[in-house]
């Protein structure tokens, strides 16, 4: 395998998803490279890189390349030896739930790297949605209702967990307590301007400003509209396959469907921004708690 200057992008759908050949990210990438790299991320939101051989070090090494590397979780315990690398491992965690990653945070990741280490034979697989285009195939009235809206993101486990001492360092503060945060229900990209719902069934508690009923209504169909078959992608891992996604973007569901067969992936993410959107501009952005 050779890092060309033009890498290999094969579109996974038309919507999202797009599988990269002809780059050894266990090397450092040359700036054409990156360049094609992240130009083919933007576009397709989520990239795969199969036939990789990488070790924690490599991995963190190829993340740096496009961005920070965080603390590898507020609260989940970090692979030993490596603050910065999650380990997702099904002997613990099946995470067969849609979410964002860390939105229980005021300032989430820009992105997640997930490599894989131990894949079952069958089963599996990772789905991701394109929260752009679930936003763009709103109708307008709806688009416009939601653009004006902010949520609440919170995890009760995880503030629990952190409550009782088992926080872990996150944007350069060990975390000994959470509070739900406001994230504006439309998120504007900084890099490409586009807007896309950031919302996500697992961690958007409610609608601010909104009885109780109508917030979990209205999420219930902003849940079910951003899951329609046509916003997904799903990826089939092997050992070696690296994703990377735009986690200002999308939102992903790993499938429980392997039985008591073992699945370990190693986790980096890359430091993002405070979310920002109409109904809370970039301008004067605060982290805001209820």
């Amino acid at each position: 395998m050779t890092n060309a200057a033009t890498p290999q992008v094969r579109p996974v759908t038309p919507t999202i998803g797009a599988e990269v050949s002809g780059v050894d990210l266990s090397r450092p990438l040359d700036a054409d490279v990156i360049g094609a790299i992240r130009a083919a991320w933007l576009e397709h939101l989520v990239l795969f890189f199969p036939e990789q051989e990488l070790t924690p070090d490599q991995q963190i090494a190829f993340a740096t390349q496009f961005g920070e590397v965080t603390s590898a979780h507020p609260v989940e315990p970090a692979l030993e030896h490596e603050p910065r690398v999650l380990p997702v491992d099904s002997e613990r965690d099946r995470n067969d739930y849609w979410h964002t990653d860390v939105t229980f945070m005021a300032r989430p990741p820009m992105a997640s790297i997930l490599y894989a280490t131990v894949v079952p034979e069958h089963g599996g697989d990772t789905m991701w949605s394109n929260l752009q285009a679930a936003y763009d195939a709103l109708v307008e009235p709806l688009r416009h209702l939601c653009d004006g809206l902010i949520a609440y993101h919170y995890s009760e486990s995880y503030a629990a967990d952190a409550a009782a001492g088992n926080g872990k360092e996150w944007d350069g503060v060990v975390v000994d307590r959470m509070d739900p945060v406001e994230q504006p229900v439309v998120r504007e990209h900084p890099e490409t301007g586009r807007r896309g719902l950031f919302v996500n069934p697992n961690f958007t508690l409610a609608i601010k400003g909104f009885p109780s009923q109508q917030s979990r209504d209205l999420l219930a169909l902003l849940h079910a509209h951003t899951t329609r078959p046509e916003f997904l992608c799903r990826y089939r891992w092997r050992p070696g396959s690296l994703a990377m996604w735009d986690n200002r973007a999308t939102m992903h569901y790993a499938v429980n469907d392997y039985g008591n067969a073992r699945r370990l992936m190693h986790r980096v993410t890359l430091r993002g921004e405070i979310p920002y959107g109409p109904a809370r501009p970039r301008e004067g952005v605060a982290a805001t708690t209820r």
